[in-house]
C-alpha cells in the first residue's frame, strides 16, 4: 500500500460516488496519500446544443452544484486528516479521468450494479475507466435500487 502515495477520487455527487469518496478518503487517511476530488461537468449532456441562455443556465447550475459536492468533501478530507485537493472541470467524465490518471497511483470509482438493458443504454463511465486507465482502479460497486 505504500505504493499509493495520490489518489484520485472522481465524483458526480450521486449515492453511489459517496460512497466511493468515503472509502477512498478512509483508504487515504489510513495509508497516509495525497487525494485529488475531481467533479466533471459532463459536456456531453449540451453537445448538440446549440448555446443560448437556458443552456448557460443549466451549465451554470451543474458548476455551482459541483463546487458545492467539492466543498462539503473537502470539508470531510479536513476533519480526517486526509490532505485534499478539488478540481471542476468540463468534458467527457471517462476521458478526462483517464487523461488525470496518469499523475495518480489509484483511483477509487464507484458504480451501480446495473444489468441488461438499464447497462446498455447508460453504458458505464467506471468501466471506461477502468480499461484505460494508466494506474490501478479500485472500484466500489453498490446495488441500484
Amino acid at each position: 500500500m505504500e505504493d499509493f502515495k495520490r489518489i484520485l477520487i472522481p465524483t458526480d455527487g450521486s449515492q453511489t460516488s459517496d460512497v466511493a469518496v468515503r472509502k477512498g478518503l478512509s483508504l487515504a487517511r489510513m495509508i497516509g496519500a495525497k487525494v485529488k476530488v475531481l467533479f466533471v461537468v459532463d459536456k456531453g449532456n449540451f453537445s448538440n446544443i446549440p448555446p443560448d441562455d437556458l443552456i448557460t443556465t443549466l451549465r451554470g447550475h451543474m458548476e455551482a452544484k459541483g463546487n458545492e459536492i467539492l466543498d462539503e468533501i473537502e470539508a470531510t478530507a479536513d476533519e480526517m486528516g486526509v490532505e485534499m485537493e478539488k478540481s471542476l472541470i468540463h468534458g467527457h467524465p471517462d476521458e478526462l479521468i483517464v487523461a488525470e490518471s496518469k499523475d495518480f497511483d489509484l483511483i477509487v470509482i464507484g458504480t451501480h450494479d446495473r444489468s441488461g438493458l438499464s447497462r446498455l443504454l447508460i453504458g458505464s463511465v467506471t468501466e471506461r475507466v477502468v480499461k484505460h486507465a494508466a494506474c490501478p482502479v479500485m472500484v466500489i460497486k453498490t446495488r441500484e435500487e
